[in-house]
């Protein structure tokens, strides 16, 4: 029986070596880029709620009448600003940081804020 192509004794040879490092080499940057952002995100997600939760804190601590310690600033992300406004009876409390996603070379810089705000507690002088 005759193969198209292909004569009686000659055998169909196939040449696979080095398709699979070839591919390897083509699919890995784009593996590489992949695993960057989806660490990416899972560092500006954390870093987000870490926020929320600070910002609430802050605005607790804010609303005893008390200042922030040194503790709770240091705990802070790096580079995290606090705002704290009074209105009325209330204080809202800001914090705002930047966070980056992707390679060095192809980054892209985002702003992250959290906002809570906490009823102002009266503050009563000690009868001494």
């Amino acid at each position: 029986m005759l193969s198209v192509g292909l004569g009686v004794s000659r055998q169909l040879v196939q040449r696979t070596h080095g398709y699979a490092v070839a591919e390897f080499a083509i699919v890995l940057p784009a593996i590489l880029f992949v695993a960057a952002i989806v660490f990416s995100l899972i560092g500006i997600t954390t870093t987000q709620i870490q926020l929320e939760s600070s910002a609430a804190m802050a605005a607790r601590i804010i609303g005893r009448g008390d200042p922030l310690p040194d503790s709770y600033r240091n705990s802070l992300p790096v580079g995290t600003q606090i705002f704290a406004k009074p209105n009325g009876d209330v204080v809202e409390v800001i914090l705002t940081t930047t966070r980056s996603i992707g390679l060095p070379l192809l980054s892209h810089d985002f702003t992250l804020t959290a906002t809570a705000w906490a009823r102002l507690e009266p503050v009563f002088e000690e009868f001494g």
